[in-house]
């Protein structure tokens, strides 16, 4: 067993050692994730009103845009940030995308689906024109900013 000590002693300082490393990713690789998240989002949505004719099938359709959009912008939250000002661009990045999507877009989704549900022709291309008009300069230049392109 004394034989075995010193060879456990090293296993063990080896393994803390592996673990107390800084693993905060580059820029690059915060980049390469957050456009995986991106390119992912675009696909799922990519016909999600295909066919929908009936205003149920269109609040399908809205119910699930929202429901992919939250979990796009869960996702680039819960992206580990490089250090230094590589994490602080892709912090405002996140923020920005956060701020258009949670703050205008999902609203403005939630608005139109209760338009299309009461049937309300008006409301509902009043707030489809809303939708248009969401900036998103800010989230997009900060996309272009941390190499996210596929977010922009």
């Amino acid at each position: 067993m004394t034989r075995l000590a010193p060879i456990l002693l090293s296993l063990l300082a080896l393994t803390v050692a592996s673990c107390d490393g800084d693993d905060a990713p580059s820029q690059r690789d915060f980049a390469e994730q957050a456009n995986e998240i991106c390119r992912s989002a675009k696909q799922s949505l990519k016909d999600v009103a295909e066919g929908a004719r009936s205003p149920d099938e269109i609040v399908t359709a809205i119910d699930r845009v929202i429901e992919e959009s939250r979990d796009t912008v869960d996702d680039l939250a819960d992206l580990e940030r490089p250090e230094g000002e590589a994490g602080e661009r892709a912090e405002r990045f996140v923020d920005a995308t956060r701020r258009e999507i949670e703050g205008e877009g999902i609203a403005a989704l939630e608005e139109l689906r209760e338009a299309v549900e009461s049937r309300d022709q008006e409301a509902a291309e009043r707030v489809a024109e809303r939708l248009r008009e969401i900036d998103t300069g800010a989230s997009n230049e900060a996309a272009r900013r941390v190499g996210a392109n596929a977010c922009a």
